[in-house]
């Protein structure tokens, strides 16, 4: 089941808060993936992935979560970005 949320980056978009969400995305076994509007989609598995989506304070995110934990972990990430990630 496909699972996707949109996310406004209000904090900064640092390697600290952007390796913290790779480390939160690891949890989960589904496909994770964010994806800036007019870029190809980064594996928000991986930290690399993650530095090169180039992203930054103001820009809006897709989050898409594809495989059999996609609902857990639409909702904990998002809550992860929300209250502890800073991003």
């Amino acid at each position: 089941m496909e699972k996707s949320f949109t996310y406004k980056i209000t904090g900064k978009a640092d390697t600290t808060a952007l390796a913290l969400l790779a480390h939160e995305a690891a949890k989960y076994k589904c496909n994770i993936c964010a994806t800036k509007p007019g870029s190809s989609p980064k594996d928000a598995k991986s930290i690399m992935g993650l530095i090169t989506g180039c992203f930054k304070t103001g820009d809006t995110l897709e989050f898409s979560f594809d495989g059999s934990d996609a609902d857990v972990a639409a909702k904990n990430i998002k809550t992860a970005l929300e209250d502890s990630i800073g991003l």
